[in-house]
């Protein structure tokens, strides 16, 4: 990733941070990007969202999958909020999966941790992402 594209992600990772919108989330540091794979988006030739993960191997058969069997792990997609519910996200989406699909890779997996949880279910599953998994807590 050429640098100017590294500290737009990184500054856009400190915003996500800031909004406090997803539960534990904190800013990405520098060494943290060196071992994902990262794809930007731009409007009006600035950087204004991100994706990035990496890929991943199962240890154990599971419901979905057999130890071995590998993915990409989508760990983060984030848009700047001045730029959402324009279709910049999805878009970004279709990009990144273009182009692990090209490279040979079967399947995207995620998860997802925004205190609401609504619309970023229908963002994926209007994608096409299967939820196979649900986990919820209470504070006591």
């Amino acid at each position: 990733m050429e640098d100017r594209d590294r500290q737009a992600v990184l500054a856009l990772s400190r915003a996500w941070a800031e909004e406090g919108i997803t539960y534990g989330y904190f800013a990405n540091g520098e060494g943290e990007l060196d071992s994902c794979r990262c794809w930007v988006a731009e409007a009006d030739g600035s950087v204004v969202g991100y994706a990035a993960g990496q890929m991943e191997t199962a240890s154990r058969d599971s419901s979905i999958q057999r130890a071995g069997d590998q993915w990409f792990e989508l760990e983060e997609l984030y848009v700047d909020r001045a730029h959402r519910s324009r279709g910049l996200g999805g878009r970004l989406l279709d990009y990144v999966e273009g182009q692990l699909r090209g490279q040979g890779v079967r399947r995207v997996m995620l998860t997802g941790a925004d205190r609401d949880q609504g619309p970023l279910l229908r963002f994926y599953l209007r994608r096409g992402m299967t939820l196979y998994s649900f986990r919820a807590f209470r504070d006591l």
